[in-house]
């Protein structure tokens, strides 16, 4: 069977995949574990080398905890319609909404240390 080639889509998945674990203090060994993978196949996701089926994204995603969209930040695509009433892309992020935002924070903040807690208050409230 030929192997389908990875897109800069895969590598920019599998980095937030990197990403993602380190900032939940979990090893490779550890999060492959979780989901139920080998230890290289994880790692060939993420570094972009093998695409990623969308039901390892999904537990992997699970595991840690993080919205599956937020892997795909800036590949995401709304569809509206013209005034023609023809289909046209309208480029959007994950974080469009006021709840995106909250929600992820709240996530995010139970992870950080008290000084990282600290800093993030001394830089809002010096914006």
């Amino acid at each position: 069977m030929a192997k389908v080639p990875v897109s800069d889509i895969d590598k920019k998945v599998g980095k937030r995949i990197q990403h993602c674990r380190k900032e939940n203090n979990l090893t490779i060994a550890e999060l492959s574990e979780q989901v139920e993978l080998s230890t290289q196949q994880l790692s060939r996701y993420e570094r972009g080398i093998n695409k990623i089926n969308l039901d390892h994204l999904t537990k992997i995603a699970h595991k840690l905890n993080t919205p599956i969209s937020w892997f795909l930040i800036d590949e995401e695509q709304s569809y509206i319609f013209n005034s023609s009433n023809k289909v046209s892309e309208k480029k959007t992020g994950y974080y469009s909404t006021q709840n995106d935002l909250k929600t992820r924070l709240l996530q995010r903040w139970d992870m950080l240390s008290v000084e990282q807690k600290r800093a993030i208050i001394i830089l809002i409230d010096t914006m």
